[in-house]
């Protein structure tokens, strides 16, 4: 993937243990062809597709939020 010059991309974070949950009483092949879609959508950088699952953030979940 390029990525122009001066222009930060977030990560986008994938939790493999929320991952394992959601998939775990799928058959094989079924929880690799839904990996391999987040992949795709993770690389053409589809943030809106990639919302719907809980397995993916798009923020920073380390990162200390603001107290107001």
């Amino acid at each position: 993937m390029m990525v122009e010059a001066g222009k930060a991309v977030e990560p986008i974070w994938f939790f493999p243990h929320k991952f394992w949950a959601a998939t775990r009483n799928m058959p094989k092949e079924e929880a690799d062809k839904l990996l391999d879609k987040v992949i795709s959508l993770s690389e053409a950088r589809d943030l809106e597709a990639l919302r719907k699952y809980d397995f993916v953030s798009l923020e920073n979940p380390y990162r200390k939020k603001a107290v107001a």
